[in-house]
């Protein structure tokens, strides 16, 4: 073990010291093998000299100089073994003195053996009398005494590496000349001979012989070598796809219980290693957009030297995709295997999900319909839907997910991949053993989340769950939405959506509220002459179908939480077009009032809808609404518009405060209402909140809320309400 001592003292010099010192050797060996070959050599190889003994020598003289050849090879890689290992020491012993200054930066002192505690010798009175007080001192004097720990263990596994690298290096392993000699094979990069190593450790993991001695060794070879692109290919190269799955199937079952709880952090580290390795050793240079998969600048790059680690390990993969490696009785297929093991880590190249997911689709289209089904007995340890779960990792890299689900993605990046999940897939189901009847089947109840999260990412442009401006968006993400919304629509699950679909488009549709609002408002002749995407003015816009956006709109309220959101966002909207109007009142007030009016007019129309449909249910829906609704509050600023500063601005929190609690009630009342048509022409809690923010507006303006300057105002947008909420149930209710 490297002690804080040992790092802080060691002349790190000499190790490049004494690898000139080997070069210098294999220089002096590369003589004498010249003298040999022209002195001694030549003779046994010469016409003068026959007979038994001369066949004897020449094959002794062979050997001789095999192992004087094979002398400078080990010579030189022994030599950069030692550059390696001063390179990598000179970075983490760096590593740790940064720590230690940061440290006594923070008013610690350090002692000769790393420990952290506060100097009071250098602290003023205030600062020691704070520190004294302080009763997490003794906390932070810990954490800081472990970062340094931590360098110095880095250090340490770096030791083990070179030491190991070291010792094998001067093994013969070459297959030639003596059995004891020199290595004509040795290597002069310490992360090829870690590789080994571990592949070897893996191997034994597998076969169930791996020592408790032998896994800590392991964990020190994958936490050392995360990031080591020659260690990962080494390493997986060694074990191939299929051992890997094998590893992985391993480790889950030594790292959870049955319930998928964690029963063993040692093995779990080895696992989560394992995915990191596969990350690392399938990074491609440059980007998706630069150089797509199946592209002539990506084949190229296959076809070489480079890329030929992963041409072999993506086509392992792919012939082991199917493979079974469950039991007989619950099967499980090796790109279940495989993607349980990748989920353990979330910065995969893009390059290599984009080819994952896209030959998981081509594989699933040969294959007969449930072979993802999840059965009873199948162990929860393990994902039962690998594409799912890639579009998931994708979710974390929104210009990737984008990529993967634009339907017209330019050149070799032009698929169907959105059309096919939404439209021709056949979304895994759970299997229940029916006894002496059929099998009984139900969907998934977290079916679909990854491919939510991925839609959400690649039609917004940002990673689901963060804080961003709405508002903006590329051609590509703006397909995105669009296929969406047309695809759900064609294969009828709009107003049905998935659950777990629904947060997600409720977050994208929010996210292109100055499109939905036009589309709403029914006024814009452009809006309803395009269909798609369109420029106005150099500005992006996409104009979706009026009845597909109320349908999707209508299975987003499926879940009151993600339809409060995105009314929320439209309410916001709309103030912030208010906020920008001047006090003449003109076609600049009534049409923004108006266009209002009939964009939460359809929302009316929309809530009335679930409400009928789901009576059991209603008043709890209706609070849930309510409650969801008054809770958010911070999508106004978010917006990035032309009148920006409006969305930013004092007024807009002036104009959206609301008379939240009586709308509530009217809502709540109108919830009470029996289901009929004329009941349904009730639903006008809309309007009031379009009042409500026209009263607010014009008292900004210094007009009392019961002016008639506020009436009249007031007044402009009731019937585009009612017409919205009428246009909307007409979409949804046949019998409307």
């Amino acid at each position: 073990m490297v002690t804080y001592r040992q790092v802080m003292d060691t002349d790190l010099a000499k190790l490049t010291d004494a690898a000139q010192a080997w070069e210098d050797m294999a220089d002096e060996l590369q003589k004498l093998e010249t003298t040999y070959q022209t002195k001694v050599q030549k003779i046994s190889a010469g016409m003068s000299w026959r007979g038994l003994s001369a066949n004897s020598a020449a094959n002794t003289a062979t050997q001789t100089r095999h192992e004087l050849d094979a002398a400078q090879v080990e010579a030189r890689a022994v030599a950069d073994l030692l550059r390696d290992a001063h390179g990598q020491f000179v970075r983490l012993v760096g590593l740790v003195k940064g720590a230690v200054k940061e440290a006594q930066q923070a008013g610690m002192k350090v002692d000769a053996d790393g420990r952290c505690t506060f100097d009071y010798a250098k602290a003023t009175k205030e600062e020691a009398f704070a520190a004294h007080h302080d009763p997490d001192l003794a906390e932070t004097e810990r954490s800081w005494t472990k970062r340094i720990e931590q360098a110095v263990q880095a250090v340490d596994d770096a030791d083990y590496g070179v030491k190991l690298a070291l010792r094998e290096s001067v093994k013969d392993t070459d297959g030639k000349g003596d059995p004891h000699g020199f290595n004509g094979a040795a290597q002069g990069d310490v992360e090829v001979y870690e590789g080994r190593r571990a592949t070897d450790l893996g191997e034994k993991l597998i076969d169930g012989k791996l020592s408790p001695a032998e896994l800590k060794e392991m964990q020190i070879l994958m936490r050392n070598n995360a990031h080591s692109k020659p260690f990962s290919q080494t390493f997986l190269s060694g074990l191939g796809a299929g051992d890997a799955i094998k590893l992985s199937d391993k480790l889950v079952g030594l790292s959870y219980n049955r319930d998928g709880t964690v029963s063993n952090t040692e093995y779990l580290s080895v696992e989560q290693g394992l995915a990191h390795s596969v990350a690392t050793a399938t990074e491609v240079p440059g980007t998706l957009k630069e150089r797509p998969p199946g592209s002539p600048q990506f084949n190229a790059w296959l076809n070489s030297p480079d890329g030929k680690f992963f041409r072999e390990w993506t086509e392992g993969v792919r012939k082991v995709g199917f493979e079974k490696y469950g039991s007989k009785q619950v099967p499980r297929y090796g790109y279940q295997s495989y993607l349980t093991m990748l989920q353990n880590y979330d910065k995969f190249d893009d390059q290599y999900l984009y080819t994952l997911g896209d030959d998981i689709i081509k594989a699933e289209k040969k294959q007969p319909s449930g072979v993802w089904d999840e059965w009873t007995g199948a162990d929860p340890k393990f994902v039962n839907d690998p594409l799912d779960t890639v579009l998931g990792l994708m979710s974390k890299d929104p210009d990737t997910a984008t990529a993967f689900l634009d339907p017209e993605g330019k050149g070799a990046l032009k698929n169907d991949h959105l059309t096919y999940l939404i439209e021709q897939r056949d979304w895994p189901k759970q299997v229940m053993n029916g006894g002496y009847g059929p099998p009984m089947t139900m969907d998934d109840t977290f079916g679909k989340m990854g491919f939510g999260a991925a839609l959400e990412a690649a039609a917004t442009g940002h990673v689901p769950g963060t804080d961003y401006p709405l508002g903006k968006h590329t051609e590509d993400q703006a397909r995105v939405m669009y296929q969406a919304i047309e695809s759900l629509n064609k294969a009828g699950a709009a107003e049905n959506l998935d659950p777990m679909l629904r947060k997600p488009m409720a977050n994208i549709l929010a996210d292109f509220t100055p499109d939905l609002h036009q589309t709403l408002a029914r006024d814009n002749t452009l809006y309803r002459e395009h269909n798609g995407l369109w420029n106005e003015n150099g500005e992006l816009r996409v104009s979706v179908p009026e009845e597909h956006l109320v349908k999707i709109m209508r299975g987003v309220a499926n879940d009151p939480n993600a339809f409060a959101d995105l009314y929320n966002a439209q309410r916001h909207y709309a103030a912030g077009t208010f906020a920008g109007m001047p006090e003449k009142v003109s076609e600049h007030t009534r049409v923004p009032i108006q266009e209002a009016s009939s964009v939460l007019g359809m929302y009316d129309g929309v809530r009335a809808d679930v409400l009928f449909d789901d009576r059991d249910k209603k008043i709890q829906w209706e609070r849930d609404f309510n409650n969801a609704l008054t809770s958010v509050t911070s999508i106004g600023p978010k917006f990035v518009s032309n009148n920006a500063a409006a969305f930013g601005s004092e007024i807009l929190y002036r104009i959206i405060r609301s008379e939240s609690h009586g709308i509530m009630w009217d809502r709540i009342k109108e919830a009470n209402l029996d289901a009929s048509v004329e009941n349904a022409k009730q639903f006008t809690a809309g309007q009031k909140e379009v009042d409500s923010m026209v009263a607010n507006w014009a008292e900004t303006r210094g007009h009392a809320k019961d002016s008639d300057y506020t009436k009249d105002l007031i007044g402009i947008g009731q019937t585009k309400h009612a017409e919205g909420r009428n246009q909307a149930l007409i979409h949804l209710r046949a019998d409307y």
